[in-house]
């Protein structure tokens, strides 16, 4: 796992962010919403910690952790899942736009109509960007 510090600190902005979100939110400077996000804050950084702390001591590990990382099968298939994932929210995102105008909620169906635009310029621009490195 490379920087390995850099993540420990990350980690360690999560827990200092969550805390102050929960305690705002308990002052009642902000809404319930901000609190809850501040107790998700709270997991991920004590869960990150737990993973680092158990990277560093544990040998055999950071062997599975290194070598999962590495395998060419492994991100062979992160790829094809992202590229299903994107595939599968623009169809969502045409579905859903029909179905939602035909429900007459127009907001939510232009707003996803837009959802799915952003997500293919998104695509092509990825795409310009990948061609001219490769």
């Amino acid at each position: 796992m490379r920087d390995y510090n850099k993540r420990i600190f990350v980690s360690l902005l999560w827990l200092v962010l969550g805390v102050v979100l929960i305690a705002l939110g308990t002052m009642g400077k902000i809404d319930d919403f901000w609190s809850g996000m501040g107790a998700g804050f709270i997991g991920v950084g004590v869960v990150q910690i737990i993973r680092y702390a158990r990277y560093k001591k544990d040998d055999e590990y950071k062997e599975k952790v290194d070598t999962a990382s590495k395998d060419e099968r492994n991100r062979f298939i992160a790829n094809k899942a992202w590229a299903w994932a994107g595939y599968c929210f623009v169809m969502i995102c045409g579905v859903g736009t029909i179905a939602l105008r035909i429900a007459g909620k127009e907001m939510l169906s232009v707003a996803c109509a837009w959802a799915g635009c952003f997500m293919l310029v998104l695509y092509w621009v990825c795409y310009l960007i990948i061609s001219k490195k490769y």
